[in-house]
Order: C-alpha cells, then sequence, then structure tokens
C-alpha cells in the first residue's frame, strides 16, 4: 500500500504531487495543506513526526532519573568505615570528640551529595543547550 501526497490550496482544489518531496516544495512555494491518501481517494492532512520533541523529552526523563538516584543513593548516614575511623582515635588528633567527628563526616557526606547534584545539573543545562542550539540549526536548514 503506497501513499500518495497532494496539496490542497484554500478552495479545498487538490493538487496531486508526485513525491512528498514535491508536495512539500509546492506548500512552501504557494501555501495550502500537504494531504496524503493511502488508498488514492480520501486525502487527510499530513502531519510531520515530532521525532524531536521525543528525543528531548527522554533526554530530560534520563536526567531526572539520573539526579534522583544520585540524590537517593548518598542515604543520610555516615558509612561504618568511617564511624570507625573516628572511633580508631582519628578524632583525638583532629581535636575532636568522636561524636564531633562523625558529625563532621556527616556533613561532608550531604556537601558531597550536594555537588554531585550540582554537577549533574550544570550537565543537563549544557546537554540541553547543545540539543537547543541543534535543533535551531536545523530548522534553519529546512527553511
Amino acid at each position: 500500500m503506497t501513499s500518495t501526497y497532494a496539496v490542497q490550496d484554500r478552495a479545498d482544489t487538490i493538487h496531486p504531487e508526485p513525491s512528498k518531496k514535491a508536495a512539500r516544495r509546492s506548500q512552501k512555494a504557494f501555501g495550502g495543506l500537504v494531504v496524503r491518501s493511502k488508498n488514492g481517494t480520501e486525502y487527510k492532512p499530513w502531519k510531520p513526526r515530532k521525532v524531536f520533541l521525543w528525543v528531548f523529552l527522554a533526554i530530560q526523563a534520563a536526567f531526572i532519573i539520573w539526579l534522583v538516584t544520585g540524590i537517593a543513593s548518598a542515604g543520610g548516614s555516615v558509612h561504618a568505615q568511617a564511624v570507625a575511623e573516628c572511633l580508631n582515635g582519628k578524632a583525638a588528633s583532629m581535636g575532636m570528640t568522636q561524636a564531633q567527628c562523625v558529625s563532621w563526616l556527616g556533613g561532608a557526606g550531604k556537601v558531597g551529595t550536594s555537588l554531585g547534584a550540582a554537577v549533574i545539573v550544570i550537565v543537563w543545562v549544557v546537554v540541553d543547550f547543545f540539543l537547543g542550539l541543534g535543533y535551531g540549526i536545523y530548522r534553519l536548514a529546512r527553511r
């Protein structure tokens, strides 16, 4: 089953074209609406696929998943190895009590999580900028 393309003008007159490319060219030159028929008699408006929109949304979803899993994987507790270091006398060598050492390491873990989230957001913004730039160039090239 092959599709035939045509251009429908404002007076609802349908002008058949040999290909979709020729129909798009006629549409740009004379205006009107590109229509398509699968059976050769009934023409319906032809809509170009919105591939970029779905690729863009998939990339946004991937970044959201990466950000959420990155923040969630950090957890809220200090690792047992860090607590063991505080208990082995490292806290005294730093001039802290054991409780202060554990609290300090917990704060350092939260700062690391924040920096990791910031890096993900920065990469996200840069990727979105280049996607937008590429889409703009693509749209200009199709004019």
